[in-house]
Protein backbone atom coordinates (compact mmCIF):
# COMPACT_ATOMS: atom_id res chain seq x y z
CA UNK A 1 0.00 0.00 0.00
CA UNK A 2 1.21 3.60 -0.86
CA UNK A 3 1.75 6.70 1.29
CA UNK A 4 -0.03 8.12 -0.42
CA UNK A 5 -3.13 5.70 -0.36
CA UNK A 6 -2.51 5.34 3.35
CA UNK A 7 -3.01 9.33 3.78
CA UNK A 8 -6.16 9.62 1.75
CA UNK A 9 -7.57 6.99 3.06
CA UNK A 10 -6.71 8.32 6.83
CA UNK A 11 -8.17 12.09 5.28
CA UNK A 12 -11.17 10.29 3.89
CA UNK A 13 -12.10 8.37 7.78
CA UNK A 14 -11.57 11.46 9.30
CA UNK A 15 -13.81 13.58 7.63
CA UNK A 16 -16.22 10.94 7.63
CA UNK A 17 -16.06 10.53 10.96
CA UNK A 18 -16.29 14.55 11.62
CA UNK A 19 -19.54 14.30 9.17
CA UNK A 20 -21.14 11.13 11.67
CA UNK A 21 -20.40 13.43 14.38
CA UNK A 22 -21.76 16.66 13.36
CA UNK A 23 -24.97 14.39 12.57
CA UNK A 24 -25.36 12.40 15.58
CA UNK A 25 -24.47 15.18 17.96
CA UNK A 26 -26.45 18.13 16.37
CA UNK A 27 -23.29 20.73 16.77
CA UNK A 28 -24.00 21.91 12.99
CA UNK A 29 -27.29 21.08 12.76
CA UNK A 30 -29.05 23.61 10.28
CA UNK A 31 -31.99 24.11 13.02
CA UNK A 32 -29.68 25.51 15.30
CA UNK A 33 -26.68 27.30 12.94
CA UNK A 34 -28.87 27.96 10.17
CA UNK A 35 -28.14 26.41 6.83
CA UNK A 36 -25.64 28.60 5.45
CA UNK A 37 -23.06 28.19 8.25
CA UNK A 38 -23.64 24.42 8.31
CA UNK A 39 -22.38 24.15 4.10
CA UNK A 40 -19.66 26.71 5.32
CA UNK A 41 -18.34 24.20 8.46
CA UNK A 42 -18.91 21.08 6.45
CA UNK A 43 -16.71 22.58 3.43
CA UNK A 44 -14.31 23.95 5.68
CA UNK A 45 -13.55 21.32 7.48
CA UNK A 46 -13.00 19.61 4.05
CA UNK A 47 -11.18 22.29 2.96
CA UNK A 48 -8.59 21.40 6.39
CA UNK A 49 -8.47 17.98 5.53
CA UNK A 50 -7.58 18.23 1.99
CA UNK A 51 -4.45 20.63 3.68
CA UNK A 52 -3.24 18.38 6.26
CA UNK A 53 -3.44 15.64 3.14
CA UNK A 54 -1.06 17.47 1.11
CA UNK A 55 1.02 18.86 3.70
CA UNK A 56 1.64 15.03 4.95
CA UNK A 57 2.28 13.98 1.38
CA UNK A 58 4.92 16.51 0.83
CA UNK A 59 5.84 15.70 3.86
CA UNK A 60 6.48 12.50 3.90
CA UNK A 61 8.15 12.49 0.12
CA UNK A 62 10.99 15.20 2.18
CA UNK A 63 11.70 12.49 4.59
CA UNK A 64 11.66 9.96 2.11
CA UNK A 65 14.24 11.71 -0.12
CA UNK A 66 16.47 13.44 2.53
CA UNK A 67 16.98 9.45 4.08
CA UNK A 68 17.53 8.32 0.96
CA UNK A 69 20.38 10.93 0.04
CA UNK A 70 21.44 10.77 3.80
CA UNK A 71 20.80 14.20 4.74
CA UNK A 72 20.38 15.44 8.43
CA UNK A 73 18.05 17.81 10.12
CA UNK A 74 21.04 20.37 9.77
CA UNK A 75 21.77 20.03 6.13
CA UNK A 76 17.69 20.74 5.68
CA UNK A 77 18.50 23.56 7.07
CA UNK A 78 20.67 25.33 4.84
CA UNK A 79 18.58 24.61 1.89
CA UNK A 80 15.65 26.80 3.28
CA UNK A 81 16.29 30.45 2.74
CA UNK A 82 15.23 33.02 5.27
CA UNK A 83 14.20 30.36 7.99
CA UNK A 84 12.68 31.83 10.97
CA UNK A 85 13.89 30.89 14.40
CA UNK A 86 10.42 29.22 15.20
CA UNK A 87 10.55 27.12 12.41
CA UNK A 88 11.72 23.48 13.36
CA UNK A 89 12.94 21.58 10.38
CA UNK A 90 11.90 18.36 9.63
CA UNK A 91 14.36 15.91 11.59
CA UNK A 92 14.78 12.59 8.71
CA UNK A 93 16.24 10.52 11.17
CA UNK A 94 13.39 10.68 13.82
CA UNK A 95 10.42 9.00 12.96
CA UNK A 96 7.61 11.08 12.29
CA UNK A 97 3.68 9.86 11.58
CA UNK A 98 2.66 13.25 10.68
CA UNK A 99 4.13 16.97 9.31
CA UNK A 100 4.63 19.67 11.85
CA UNK A 101 1.44 21.29 11.68
CA UNK A 102 2.49 24.45 13.14
CA UNK A 103 6.12 25.16 13.25
CA UNK A 104 7.16 24.40 9.95
CA UNK A 105 4.83 26.07 6.93
CA UNK A 106 4.24 23.89 3.62
CA UNK A 107 5.71 26.64 1.95
CA UNK A 108 9.08 25.25 2.99
CA UNK A 109 8.30 22.01 3.11
CA UNK A 110 7.71 22.73 -1.04
CA UNK A 111 10.97 23.98 -1.25
CA UNK A 112 12.53 20.83 0.44
CA UNK A 113 10.36 18.92 -2.21
CA UNK A 114 11.78 20.77 -5.44
CA UNK A 115 15.36 20.63 -4.44
CA UNK A 116 15.35 16.97 -3.03
CA UNK A 117 13.24 15.77 -6.26
CA UNK A 118 16.18 17.31 -8.45
CA UNK A 119 18.94 15.70 -6.11
CA UNK A 120 17.27 12.10 -6.27
CA UNK A 121 16.55 12.54 -10.13
CA UNK A 122 20.32 13.38 -10.78
CA UNK A 123 21.54 10.32 -8.47
CA UNK A 124 18.99 7.50 -9.75
CA UNK A 125 17.00 7.42 -6.23
CA UNK A 126 13.71 5.45 -7.25
CA UNK A 127 10.70 8.07 -7.03
CA UNK A 128 8.44 8.33 -3.86
CA UNK A 129 5.04 6.08 -4.16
Amino acid sequence: MSTKFKLTLISILTYCIFVFLAIFLGFLSPAKIGITWTVFWYIAAAGIVYYLWFKNLVFQKVIYYARQLKLTQTDLAKMLPNLKESQVVPDPNKTNLIAPLFNFPLQGLDILNTKLSKQATEQGIKPFK
